[in-house]
This record gives C-alpha cells, sequence and structure tokens, in this order.
C-alpha cells in the first residue's frame, strides 16, 4: 500500500491589511501519496499559491495560519521551528515558482545560481558543485549543458530559465515537487515539452508532485 506523504487538514489562512481581512484558505483538505501526482486547479486568486506557499513555511508577514495541519513523512510542518524547516526547504520539499524571469538571478550565470544550492544545503566543493550542476541541466534536457552553464538568465528562453529553474529544485533530490503554474508563460508546444519532461523527471527522481493550474 501506497504511503500518504504530505497531508493537509483543515488549512485555514487569513491576511490581514490595510484594507481589511482577507479569507485566503478555508478548511483545505487534500493528501499526496509518495509517487503521485496532484491537481491543484482553480482560477487566479483562489488560494492555490498561498497553499504552496504556507507548505514552504514562505508566507508573507501580513498572513496568519488561523488553524489546520500540514503533515509531511508524519511531522506537522506548522509545529517546526525556523531552523528545522530550512532541512526541508529546498531538499525534501522544493518549489518552482510561476515565473523564471523574477526567481532568477539576472547577473549571476545559471551554473553558479544551481552550484550556489548544493554548497549552501551540502557544502559541496565548487568544483564539485559545477559538475553536478552541469549533470542536472542534462537531466532536464538542457541541449549542450556546458556551455549553456556560464550563460546569463536573459540568454535564454522561457522555457530553457523554466527548465533551469527546475534544475535548481531537484539539487536536493526532492521528495516533493510543488510546481506553481509552471507552464503560465510558455507557448503550447514548450508546454507539451514541460509535461513530458516532468513525467520523465517524477519516474527518474521518484518524487511527488503537486502541480497548481488554473488550466484544465
Amino acid at each position: 500500500m501506497t504511503k500518504t506523504l504530505l497531508d493537509i487538514e483543515n488549512l485555514t489562512v487569513y491576511f490581514y491589511t490595510e484594507e481589511g481581512i482577507v479569507k485566503a484558505l478555508e478548511d483545505v483538505d487534500f493528501s499526496i501519496k509518495k509517487g503521485e501526482t496532484l491537481g491543484l486547479v482553480g482560477e487566479t486568486g483562489c488560494g492555490k499559491s498561498t497553499t504552496a506557499l504556507t507548505i514552504m513555511y514562505l508566507l508573507p508577514p501580513t498572513a496568519r495560519v488561523l488553524k489546520g495541519e500540514i503533515v509531511f513523512k508524519g511531522k506537522d510542518l506548522l509545529k517546526l521551528s525556523e531552523n528545522e524547516i530550512k532541512e526541508i526547504r529546498g531538499r525534501e520539499i522544493a518549489m518552482v515558482y510561476q515565473d523564471p524571469m523574477t526567481s532568477l538571478n539576472p547577473v549571476l550565470a545559471v551554473g553558479d545560481q544551481i552550484a550556489e544550492v548544493l554548497i549552501y544545503h551540502f557544502r559541496m566543493p565548487k568544483k564539485e558543485a559545477r559538475e553536478r550542476a552541469i549533470n542536472l541541466l542534462k537531466d532536464v534536457d538542457i541541449p549542450t549543458p556546458e556551455r549553456v552553464i556560464s550563460m546569463y538568465p536573459h540568454e535564454l528562453s522561457g522555457g530553457m530559465k523554466q527548465r533551469v529553474m527546475i534544475a535548481m529544485a531537484l539539487t536536493g533530490n526532492p521528495e516533493l515537487l510543488i510546481l506553481d503554474e509552471p507552464t503560465t508563460a510558455l507557448d503550447v508546444t514548450v508546454q507539451a515539452q514541460f509535461l513530458k519532461l516532468t513525467e520523465k523527471l517524477q519516474e527518474e527522481y521518484g518524487m511527488s508532485i503537486l502541480w497548481i493550474t488554473h488550466d484544465l
């Protein structure tokens, strides 16, 4: 029997703004099993990204979790310390954000940005981190990764930038990958390629995927 990896129950999140209280999430329930893909679908503004940011412990200061549980591998993430969350975020749970243009640093080569994650999380030597970055770019089907690793985000297409973001997310070999509207800025052909890529990576890495979208 497949074990449950993530179990969310009664998750309720409000934003306290100058204009008043915004009820972002109310009594949200869902679970994801190991190796499973779950689609979280809804119109813009319904709380999909807020759900993801709550899982990642990255809510803005105006947000409050009023009740609920986010149980990951038997631990309620909402009861962990910031240091404990840092050990999970980016390693066991990783996230690819909607717009790679704002997620990638425009003044750093993409290889340096991937290597930076490896050096920070795994204390990997720079040379080893660079080699691992090249292999990760190969995993996400980027051609000539030895050349791309020295390129800057503005030199890459939208689809290539999104692949770089996935490579960064895979650095810790996560058990859960959250994709927040990852195909929004891509044309239809590239979207289809992206779907095939995520299926391939899920099989290779054995991870679960939470796919957030407004597009059925």
